[in-house]
């Protein structure tokens, strides 16, 4: 059971960081929405993250799922049954995806399509097609075709033809199974009561439950009944009465990126917007006098200062003034932007008209928002500011620094920066060891020489998980660059995860650069190189990176062992400009000398949540490869602002990872160059400009 308690920890810990809407429909005990053991063509609001534990009897089943989009939800699942007869449990880790292919409209009721465990050989392999409709208020019926699992008591035949054998159970598609074999019907009913979050169920299950039957399961009716209750809109628990023989239970936690838990406008106002007198001087004698700059300067940068804001570069005339900025604490540089922006209205002498404000981040100028004063004090406090504001704004590459006479830079001196904040690295697809609980705790410290030039270290603490750990030598035929990876944490409280000089620069207004050098990761040391090719309104960007690293040793963190290998990728990053999801492609040598490419789809959102999938496929045989055939993984980076009432831009990760294999491995190194342009790219700034007013 222990995946199962710590699944339940993981999922009251993402409740209670997420807000999110009342859902009517409830999720069944495979984690997507359904009835009880049944699915249904209820839909969950977008973007809504779900994590649930279950158990009938001897089966456990612990899910986190994602509406990936309005029309797709996704669940990764780590199912036990327990006790079965001359041997141990029987884990599975599952995948299904879900495709809503009818939303309920009048007469029409809703329509999904969904496989469940589609890779592999999984326990509970299932397709369906499903529709669910709500005939009266508040009661809603369910009926559908199944196939698998959900085609045990194959009503229906076999309208599609046999089911083809399961001709590799390490992960891959296959696709002569699905919807395929026997087949038949299903259906249900649920009541939403008038007692308020109180929803009650029946319905009729073809599952056969096979697998659970080896284990002294009885199915002794093809019926369930059970009821589920929302005491609020983050939490659900159900009980049922399962096919006649078994008591089962659920809880589940729901919560959305769309619906932030602390109110976003806390903390000090912006700065008042004041238009300018008609009469007001428009003379630019002061812009000639050098004190008068020094003052001007001196006080911005007070008043910035409050809202963790600094100049790192500024250059005034009697028409314009142009900011190179450090944005130290606001999240959306959007808002950080229009913070400056009324300062700059409120403060700036009369003939001031054009403002440049660049943001830096990491010490990258990256992009260049010009906006006109006029246009501010036209549109401020106006129906449709933000929509006037963005398409008034020009966006430019910034320069390597601001161009001309009288800049001021400020006098560089080095900076010390630290900061402290968990990793959860949830081995949720591991069958041996189910869910690893492991919490690691991340201590960073950065001394800045220069813009761009850096020394940075990374300590990591496991406080919930290493005790839990099963720890064993590889045998995997590859270089064993990553599944070792235990061995590096065994026996010790504090690891040096990384430890480097790091130089970040612009080559060309659109093409950036960074070398690193020093311990690059917890199992490599060496030297990382990268270019980046980034125009500001383009929605493809390419890179390249080359590495040259040794393995670290196991005992010693500053000592190296024998394996050394040169590693890179080309890169193609595409915005697709479409509900937030983007798509990236690596291609080139892994860590094990193997070369193949990488596959990553993420969704981001605009207040700075991003859920990431990604797949690797190499030229190492399944075989070699070792547990899953491939590389794979789901990502999660949850903002803190988005839960906090207060100002930051620290962040928390989550991560789903299968058991680590050698093959597919790629260099973990930090602060690879998109990720530090993309936050201040147009598509960043655009879906998150409706904070420039706040």
């Amino acid at each position: 059971m222990r995946h199962g308690v710590f699944a339940v920890t993981m999922a009251a810990a993402v409740a209670a960081l997420t807000g999110g809407a009342a859902r009517a429909q409830t999720l069944n005990l495979y984690g997507n929405p359904g009835l009880l053991d049944l699915p249904t063509a209820e839909t969950l609001p977008d973007g809504e993250v779900t994590a649930t534990y279950g158990q009938i009897q001897h089966s456990q089943r612990s899910s986190i799922g994602f509406q990936l989009l309005p029309r797709v939800y996704g669940t990764i699942r780590l199912s036990e049954i327990q006790d079965v007869p001359g041997g141990p449990s029987v884990s599975a880790r599952g995948f299904d995806l879900r495709f809503q292919l009818l939303e309920e409209d009048g007469l029409l009721p809703g329509v999904a399509l969904g496989l469940r465990d589609f890779l592999g050989d999984g326990p509970y392999g299932a397709e369906y097609l499903v529709a669910s409709k709500t005939v009266i208020p508040g009661l809603t019926l369910t009926g559908g075709i199944g196939w698998g699992r959900l085609g045990g008591e194959a009503s229906l035949g076999k309208p599609f033809g046999d089911r083809g054998a399961v001709t590799d159970p390490t992960g891959q598609l296959q696709f002569d199974r699905y919807f395929q074999g026997d087949a038949a019907v299903f259906g249900g009913v649920a009541w939403d009561t008038p007692i308020d979050g109180l929803r009650l169920m029946a319905e009729y299950s073809p599952d056969s439950y096979d697998a659970e039957e080896a284990g002294g399961f009885d199915r002794a009716s093809p019926f369930n009944i059970g009821a589920a209750y929302s005491p609020n809109d983050h939490v659900q628990l159900s009980a049922a009465w399962m096919y006649g023989s078994a008591f089962g239970f659920q809880v589940s936690f729901s919560g959305n990126p769309n619906d932030p838990l602390a109110p976003q406008d806390l903390g000090t106002g912006p700065a008042p917007v004041r238009a300018r007198a008609a009469d007001a001087p428009m003379g630019t004698a002061w812009a000639d006098n050098p004190d008068s700059q020094r003052q001007l300067l001196a006080a911005l940068s007070e008043v910035l200062a409050a809202d963790g804001i600094g100049i790192d570069e500024a250059r005034i005339t009697g028409t314009s003034i142009d900011l190179y900025l450090v944005n130290t604490r606001i999240q959306r540089r959007a808002k950080a932007i229009g913070r400056v922006t009324r300062v700059l209205a409120l403060a700036m002498p009369p003939s001031v008209e054009t403002f440049n404000i660049t943001l830096l981040n990491d010490g990258l100028p990256v992009t260049t928002a010009q906006i006109r004063r006029s246009d501010v004090e036209a549109q401020v406090d106006r129906p449709g500011a933000a929509l006037d504001s963005w398409q008034s704004t020009r966006l430019t590459d910034a320069r390597a620094q601001i161009a001309g006479e009288g800049v001021y830079r400020r006098p560089i001196a080095p900076r010390f920066s630290w900061g402290i904040g968990p990793t959860i690295p949830i081995n949720l697809l591991d069958v041996d060891d189910g869910f690893k609980p492991d919490v690691q705790i991340n201590a960073t410290a950065t001394y800045q020489f220069s813009r761009g030039l850096s020394v940075s270290g990374e300590l990591s603490s496991f406080v919930i998980g290493t005790e839990q750990k099963t720890v064993s030598t590889s045998t995997s035929p590859l270089p064993h660059v990553r599944s070792d990876s235990d061995l590096y944490y065994s026996g010790r409280d504090i690891d040096i995860e990384r430890l480097t000089a790091d130089y970040v620069f612009k080559i060309a207004p659109n093409l950036y650069g960074r070398t690193s050098a020093g311990i690059l990761e917890r199992m490599f040391s060496g030297v990382s190189t990268e270019v980046l090719w980034a125009p500001v309104d383009a929605d493809l960007a390419l890179g390249g990176e080359v590495n040259y690293v040794r393995q670290r040793d196991i005992d010693d963190p500053f000592e190296l062992q024998d394996y050394d290998v040169v590693t890179g990728h080309a890169s193609v990053y595409w915005d697709t400009g479409w509900n937030g999801v983007e798509a990236q492609l690596d291609a080139g040598r892994y860590l094990a000398g193997d070369w193949g490419a990488t596959l990553s789809l993420s969704r981001r959102f605009a207040n700075g949540w991003e859920v990431r999938a990604y797949a690797t496929g190499t030229d190492v045989s399944f075989e070699d490869f070792g547990e899953g055939s491939f590389a794979k993984g789901v990502e999660m980076t949850i903002p803190l602002r988005w839960g906090a009432p207060f100002e930051t831009k620290s962040e928390v990760r989550a991560e789903l990872i299968p058991t680590e294999s050698d093959g597919g491995a790629r260099l973990d190194v930090q602060g690879r160059l998109y990720g530090r342009v993309r936050d201040l790219d147009r598509a960043s700034l655009r879906d998150g400009w409706s904070a420039f007013w706040q």
